[in-house]
């Protein structure tokens, strides 16, 4: 899939992520989904923006990304990190925290060269194979996708 392709999907998933939190009353956003709730998941998603941006960059030097050594872990360490890092309950001030992110994380991308996107620099994948730009980015849409539909099931179902 070509650069542009992959940033119209991940602008789309946060559109409709965005989309979906805003049409949330205050109770749902910080009601319990099981666990955790909207509010952590947006808190979630504002410090993946800045981790995705700043693994990237660390990609393109041929290092890991930081944040692969808490991968064993699920990433709980630093979900629970980013939970109480952005912690307002104010729906308006989270989502602005989290269009910040988006925003620095989207200006970035686009000034990566196509040739770059794919490009194995050297930096190993946990999972095995390059880590590269375009990984990175297709794992947060499928975070901003997986998420929506954990929110809006969960929310139905109350």
């Amino acid at each position: 899939m070509s650069k542009q392709d992959q940033l119209q999907q991940f602008d789309r998933a946060y559109e409709d992520f965005v989309s979906l939190v805003k049409s949330m009353g205050p109770d749902h956003f910080l009601r319990s989904l099981g666990d955790w709730t909207p509010r952590d998941i947006v808190a979630h998603l504002v410090g993946w923006n800045h981790n995705i941006r700043l693994g990237c960059q660390q990609i393109q030097t041929g290092a890991a990304p930081s944040y692969h050594s808490d991968a064993p872990n699920d990433y709980r360490n630093l979900n629970a990190e980013f939970i109480a890092r952005y912690n307002a309950t104010d729906q308006a001030m989270l989502l602005g925290q989290l269009a910040q992110g988006k925003d620095q994380l989207r200006t970035y991308l686009a000034g990566v060269a196509e040739h770059d996107w794919d490009k194995d620099f050297g930096a190993k994948h946990y999972r095995g194979g390059p880590a590269t730009v375009g990984r990175s980015v297709e794992s947060l849409t499928g975070d901003y996708l997986e998420h929506a539909r954990e929110i809006s099931q969960g929310t139905q179902s109350r």
